[in-house]
């Protein structure tokens, strides 16, 4: 966690201000007319210009743009000082005086998420804001008759700001979601006595809190209940709440138009048209909008009166960036709270190791809710060997039975796979040859859409046609090995033919809009039975579900991830808490886990009623954690790096290892483990070969300090394509 940064990373090592030196021209020493801007451009560092021609002068935390080479960019302003001796200036182009300036507490906060990540301060302004905003051709006034019209910029700043009733009531939402009307207005939700009592304890917390609840306690009820009080108590103040996907904003959206339908509202996430998100951004940005709610990049939003932040599923690994500015949300938002005074609620009913380790040394408060908002019973959990029942088309006999049954009573069943396409590899029977992606040397994963099949990267999504016969042996029977979401869905429409299927997955919603209007389908009981990948396994409450099968337990088992047991734990137990959240005490949900290792332990703690054994299970991970120093006992970085040559790859992999392990020689640290090159998954990728290194340390200046010594390394290897990535979420 970053609570204890700031202090860990000082001096920064990436200081956003122009560095002192000697080489000044003495007749400018008194000129300090110098913008030093960061854009949002690969390879360059901080840019210098003068001052706008016949414009108001630029201060430290304007946009401006400016030349850079033959474009033009919209930069930040991050230090002033004077011009560097001997070169002539480019002067900026204009300020853009009609985009919100940065604080100077948010210029220090581009100088830790550049500094921690390691990334160019350009590179984080460029994830901040969005890309309609960086255009300068939005900020030109054309001249007309009656004088200059209004920018494209002006124009969307004279738009309202929309509350939330303004939101779920837009043509684009009404449609997605059918229930609008019945959504507003509703009357204030009575709090069951542990929901009570935890907001009593949130409201006067002053320090991050993680509040744990099981599946169906009602923690967004509770969130309500806490922002509710937060606006009550300063008229301006905002609020943030975070989600981990798209697919969980537009419920959410619905649950805050009814607590709170005329607040207004901002929505920022990728699924929005550009200039729509510009528009949201625009409204938290400016404080205009009081509750903002987002996926990770509404982290990084300048927000000038945030009073709050949520983090809702604060486990999910989606709220790590794995592209890019590779930075955690979650993390970024324990460090604002820390250095910003602010309240911090971090809900989950499978918090992640690192909350339950801050726990544990007290830097958390931790609140629980141990039972259902709605009185029901947690579901049943069964575990079904495939071993001894043999599956019939991915299902095994009881489970086809209990589906059956499901459907009959009127209920509706979701089956879990988290595979998409028809199945994971195509092979032939005669010789094992397997269809494989040429660029990335991985199986292509079959794939059919509109009746016609086609082979499928998962990795660089290139597509490969499907051959005749096989390419070694000239067998013809090749044929598909596993089963994917779409090979699910064939199989239970071919046997239940009367029930209304819905297949939930990527392939099949591609934009949120289709995605909000599917999982209102579902709320409204107009599906019976729902073929589910990982955007189904959390945070959704289908009233009417009261059976999931759970198709391939194992997949994680055989992860050798260290993060792969809690990851694997978490995700069962979240997808087990989707079953019969409304149901009659007496008649509690089933959950069907089919696993060819039902004595697993991790399985064991899922299928035992008492909840003491799964929490016996997350502390024996924690320990297992602690053992080895891994994270959040130690820390951990990776040094990824590429070339088309594999040989050549590997053997630079090994000189920067004896590098960085000679100069931690000298310097005299013995803390920080450096491991030798090892190729990545996949090993190929767009035709080059991917290596890794890992550093590991106990303490976090240390691990950066390495990473300095590295980075020095790479700066003269530039035939390598490299990046560095700290508090990786995984080994590939």
């Amino acid at each position: 966690m970053l609570t204890e940064l700031y202090t860990a990373l000082e001096p920064p090592t990436r200081p956003l201000t122009h560095p002192p030196g000697d080489d000044r021209n003495p007749a400018e020493d008194d000129c300090h007319d110098c913008l030093l801007v960061a854009v949002d451009s690969p390879g360059l560092g901080l840019l210098s210009y003068r001052q706008p021609d016949e414009e108001e002068a630029a201060s430290i935390g304007d946009w401006v743009i400016v030349p850079v080479s033959s474009r033009k960019l919209v930069g930040l302003v991050v230090g002033l000082g004077p011009p560097p001796a001997g070169v002539a200036l480019k002067h900026a182009i204009a300020r853009c005086a009609d985009l919100p300036s940065c604080r100077p507490r948010d210029l220090d906060y581009i100088k830790f998420v550049s500094t921690y990540y390691r990334r160019h301060p350009g590179q984080v302004v460029g994830t901040m804001i969005p890309a309609w905003l960086r255009q300068p051709a939005i900020f030109e006034q054309r001249a007309t008759k009656k004088g200059l019209a209004p920018s494209r910029l002006q124009r969307l700043l004279a738009k309202s700001v929309p509350t939330f009733r303004e939101l779920v009531m837009a043509p684009q939402a009404a449609q997605a979601n059918q229930a609008a009307k019945e959504v507003l207005p509703q009357g204030p939700v009575q709090l069951t006595s542990q929901q009570q009592a935890a907001v009593n304890l949130l409201i006067h917390q002053d320090r991050p809190t993680l509040l744990y609840g099981i599946t169906g306690s009602g923690k967004t009820q509770v969130y309500l209940s806490v922002m509710s009080q937060i606006l009550n108590e300063t008229a301006d103040s905002q609020i943030l709440l975070l989600v981990p996907e798209i697919g969980l904003t537009q419920a959410l959206i619905q649950r805050l138009a009814s607590a709170f339908p005329e607040q207004t509202a901002a929505v920022l996430h990728s699924g929005l048209a550009d200039q729509a998100r510009a528009h949201h951004w625009l409204n938290a940005a400016t404080g205009r909008a009081r509750l903002v709610v987002g996926t990770r990049t509404a982290i990084l939003c300048p927000l000038p009166r945030l009073a709050l932040v949520v983090v809702d599923e604060e486990h999910d690994h989606s709220y790590k960036q794995q592209e890019g500015l590779r930075y955690s949300a979650r993390d970024l938002a324990v460090w604002l709270a820390d250095q910003r005074g602010l309240r911090l609620i971090l809900g989950s009913a499978t918090p992640s190791l690192e909350s339950r380790a801050q726990v544990e040394r007290g830097r958390y408060g931790l609140i629980q809710l141990t039972e259902r908002a709605t009185g029901a019973s947690p579901a049943t959990v069964q575990l079904v060997d495939l071993i001894r029942e043999k599956p019939i088309d991915g299902l095994a006999p009881a489970v086809w039975t209990a589906i059956e049954q499901t459907l009959s009573a009127g209920q509706q069943v979701l089956v879990y796979a988290n595979r998409r396409g028809w199945a994971p590899v195509l092979a032939c029977t005669a010789c094992g040859w397997q269809q494989t992606c040429q660029a990335c040397h991985v199986a292509s994963v079959l794939h059919k859409t509109d009746g016609r099949w086609r082979s499928v990267c998962h990795h660089c999504a290139g597509i490969s046609p499907i051959p005749r016969a096989c390419p070694d042996c000239g067998a013809p029977e090749l044929e598909p090995i596993g089963r994917g979401s779409q090979r699910l869905e064939a199989a239970l429409a071919e046997r239940l033919p009367e029930a209304r299927l819905l297949r939930l997955d990527r392939d099949a919603m591609t934009t949120a809009a289709t995605l909000a209007k599917a999982l209102d389908q579902v709320a409204q009981g107009e599906v019976d039975l729902i073929i589910g990948t990982q955007m189904v396994a959390k945070g959704h409450d289908f009233p009417m579900l009261a059976l999931v099968v759970v198709v391939d337990a194992d997949q994680q088992l055989y992860n050798p991830d260290f993060r792969a047991p809690e990851w694997l734990l978490a995700n069962l137990v979240q997808v087990s808490g989707r079953a019969g959240r409304h149901a009659d005490k007496k008649q509690p949900g089933l959950v069907l886990v089919q696993t060819r290792y039902p004595t697993h332990p991790l399985l064991q703690a899922i299928a035992t009623p008492d909840p003491s054994a799964r929490e016996a299970a997350w502390h024996g991970l924690l320990e297992d954690r602690r053992a080895a120093g891994l994270p959040p006992f130690g820390h951990l970085a990776a040094i990824r790096f590429s070339h088309r040559d594999a040989t050549v790859a590997q053997s630079k992999g090994v000189e920067l290892v004896a590098y960085i392990r000679s100069a931690l020689l000298a310097s005299g640290s013995s803390d920080v483990s450096v491991f030798p090159p090892t190729p990545r998954y996949p090993d190929h990728q767009a035709g080059r070969s991917r290596w890794q290194v890992f550093l590991e340390a106990s303490r976090r200046a240390d691990l950066h300090a390495a990473l300095d010594t590295a980075e020095d390394w790479l700066a003269h290897h530039r035939g390598l394509e490299s990046q560095v990535e700290v508090d990786p979420l995984n080994f590939s």
